[in-house]
């Protein structure tokens, strides 16, 4: 056989040969893995797509929440004033209440003794001390004087009666809303973990996105926050010159209020609930931060209803210092004791009417015991 016919025959049996090395399927399982792969990475970008959308819906959610969590606060801070002068007014009123009873009673006494056969009769036939005060027999024997008495007491007694309905009306519904503030605190929480999840699934362009909307929206609550401060500015501007504070060489050897750093701002003459306009500072730091006497002088403790846990500093100075809001006293320390400046007199909390609020203390100057001043220019100064 010649040497070319050799390696023409060779030539079908090589070709079988390489046919059987290449897998037939090759082609057809290659697809099958690209489409594979391209249908899994539709499901990621689905996915890093659903995780923008539930950012953004959970920070929706979160923004209504904080709304609504504000304006309860808002009205329980008013709740709290109302019914603080509800109490002042329910007392005020059994005081006095208990006084005219005094009078009244004398007033029987004295028609019974002057020989009174017929109120002996309307005595026994009253149903309450309040019928036997307004019956006709008792009145007939009443001056002109005593007459006053009783038309007060059924006045203030009446009165009494309504001011305590609408303590109670008030008093319950501060029950309902601290019961939604409590759920609102649990909701705020979730959604915030909801959007933080959120944010780590979602993709770098989506995350790019995310943090374009935190910006914008941390500028716009500046902007409006700023706004504010030019605001209450301007009304200190028009207030009286107990704005502008007390000048450094006024108060030598003052100390910080707060131990460490604390956040404030000037917000002296911000509207406050009832009416009132804000006397002091308030001064930003982490519960059980050490509150601090500014001064020489003699602390009193004392718990009230607005400032909650409180303590005043009478100042060898002449001034009276106010810190409010407190979360405690140190054990060491006792009702009427002389400290120095830099003794610590309390922790910062926020009792009182701010337990809704972030924890701070709020801290006035006093000239004289008796006039409020402006704190800002003070603490500005002396504290880091």
């Amino acid at each position: 056989m010649s040497r070319s016919r050799f390696v023409r025959s060779l030539i079908p049996l090589l070709s079988i040969a390489l046919l059987s090395v290449v897998p037939i399927g090759a082609s057809a399982q290659t697809k099958s893995d690209v489409d594979q792969a391209e249908r899994g990475v539709e499901r990621a970008q689905e996915q890093k797509a659903a995780a923008y959308r539930r950012y953004i819906a959970a920070q929706n959610d979160l923004e209504v929440a904080v709304t609504r969590y504000e304006e309860i606060n808002d009205r329980l801070e008013d709740l709290t004033y109302r019914i603080a002068q509800l109490y002042d007014r329910i007392t005020a009123y059994e005081t006095e209440a208990g006084d005219l009873r005094d009078q009244a009673r004398e007033l029987v006494l004295e028609a019974y003794t002057s020989g009174g056969t017929g109120l002996m009769t309307v005595a026994f036939e009253a149903g309450s001390i309040q019928d036997l005060l307004t019956s006709q027999v008792l009145i007939d024997r009443a001056t002109t004087r005593d007459l006053a008495d009783l038309d007060r007491l059924d006045a203030v007694r009446r009165d009494m009666d309504r001011q305590r309905a609408e303590l109670a009306e008030k008093e319950a519904e501060v029950k309902v809303l601290e019961k939604e503030a409590n759920a609102l605190v649990e909701q705020m929480a979730e959604l915030f973990d909801a959007a933080e999840h959120a944010y780590q699934d979602a993709s770098a362009a989506e995350r790019k996105a995310i943090d374009k909307l935190r910006k914008e929206k941390a500028e716009f609550k500046a902007a409006e926050a700023r706004r504010k401060a030019q605001q209450a500015a301007q009304a200190r501007m028009n207030a009286s010159g107990a704005a502008a504070g007390l000048p450094p060489e006024a108060t030598p050897g003052f100390k910080c209020p707060i131990q460490g750093r604390t956040s404030f701002i000037n917000s002296w003459g911000f509207p406050r609930s009832g009416g009132r306009k804000h006397k002091g500072v308030d001064m930003f730091a982490p519960r059980g931060t050490p509150v601090q006497a500014v001064v020489d002088g003699t602390v009193k403790m004392r718990t009230v209803n607005l400032g909650g846990i409180v303590a005043y500093v009478y100042g060898d100075d002449g001034n009276k210092y106010y810190y409010a809001h407190l979360d405690g006293y140190p054990s060491n320390i006792r009702d009427g004791q002389r400290v120095s400046a830099g003794t610590v007199i309390g922790y910062v909390g926020n009792s009182g009417n701010a337990r809704y609020t972030s924890t701070h203390t709020h801290f006035e100057i006093r000239v004289g015991r008796t006039k409020s001043v402006n704190p800002y220019p003070t603490v500005r100064y002396y504290c880091p």
